[in-house]
């Protein structure tokens, strides 16, 4: 397990309700997130990893483990 996966899935559990690890390989869609939760998401990777990455790019990444492979 990776630093960056442990940041991710830290931050999946805090905002997003998403404690199974196994969720992070499953498609985002499936997970139940609305559309409020993700942009909080996403504001809190980009401030964590000091990326910018966009609404429209994160909807490039189908799982949390793409995005952790990004980020990797």
């Amino acid at each position: 397990m990776s630093s960056v996966e442990d940041r991710v899935a830290g931050l999946a559990n805090s905002l997003l309700n998403i404690s199974d690890r196994s969720a992070l390989d499953s498609d985002v869609g499936d997970l139940g997130v609305n559309s409020v939760d993700a942009i909080a998401f996403l504001k809190a990777v980009n401030g964590e990893f000091g990326t910018n990455i966009s609404a429209d790019q994160a909807a490039g990444f189908k799982t949390l483990r793409a995005l952790i492979n990004h980020l990797s």
